[in-house]
């Protein structure tokens, strides 16, 4: 068997990691790159939607207490800093208020988003799903621009492989003008940046949401036996 060069080895290699990477991209999207498990994804558009996806091995129900847990979405969500509840029930249907930092002399943006979670157990499911509103109940800053559009969803889908696959999806116009370095930081690599983010505050938070776990453990519990 002819054997090829280092060069037109490493070469072909490339080729077929981007070409595997292509086919295995959800139908319509465009495949960006990948970094540490996650892979992103574009979908043009008016304005182009970005998505980001990989697997997480830990307990759906743990992710999912995370992720209802609004005020502390700051701590994980690329460049927010202020997230709190206008009404509803975080574990439910909800309209939220989120302030977006951006470097300087950029103005900081904005938005009030209306969202809604859906959680099945016996699927494995859960689904976050987004979309901007108006609200007399949202502070109006005249140092921050509202965002025009902002709408997507977060979905958690259990593998049965003792892993979580995680998708975040969002379609957002940050309005007014951006130089395309912010764009890239603050739109394009928002959605991977923020799954990676995700993943670690999941692991930084285990132990602190069993108000939350514990009626989900209980019906999981095998009949006559008491949950810890």
């Amino acid at each position: 068997m002819r054997r090829l060069s280092p060069l037109k080895a490493a070469i072909l290699a490339a080729f077929l990691l981007v070409n595997s990477a292509v086919d295995a991209a959800p139908p319509g999207w465009r495949f960006l790159y990948e970094r540490d498990g996650f892979e992103a994804f574009e979908y043009q558009g008016t304005p182009v939607a970005y998505r980001a996806e990989g697997t997480v091995d830990v307990d759906i129900l743990e992710l999912a207490a995370v992720l209802v847990d609004i005020p502390r979405r700051t701590e994980w969500v690329s460049h927010l800093v202020e997230n709190r509840l206008l009404e509803g029930d975080p574990q439910g249907h909800q309209v939220v208020y989120s302030r977006y930092a951006l470097p300087w002399p950029i103005k900081d943006r904005d938005a009030v988003v209306e969202s809604s979670v859906e959680l099945d157990e016996t699927r494995g499911w859960v689904h976050v799903q987004f979309w901007n509103v108006r609200s007399a109940a949202a502070p109006e800053r005249r140092d921050c621009l509202r965002v025009p559009l902002s709408e997507g969803d977060f979905t958690l889908e259990d593998t049965g492989h003792g892993a979580v696959k995680v998708t975040y999806t969002v379609r957002l116009d940050p309005g007014g003008w951006l130089p395309d370095w912010v764009v890239r930081v603050f739109v394009r690599d928002a959605p991977a940046v923020t799954l990676r983010a995700f993943k670690a505050q999941v692991l930084k938070t285990r132990g602190q949401y069993e108000d939350f776990l514990a009626p989900y453990r209980a019906r999981r519990a095998p009949a006559g036996t008491a949950s810890n």
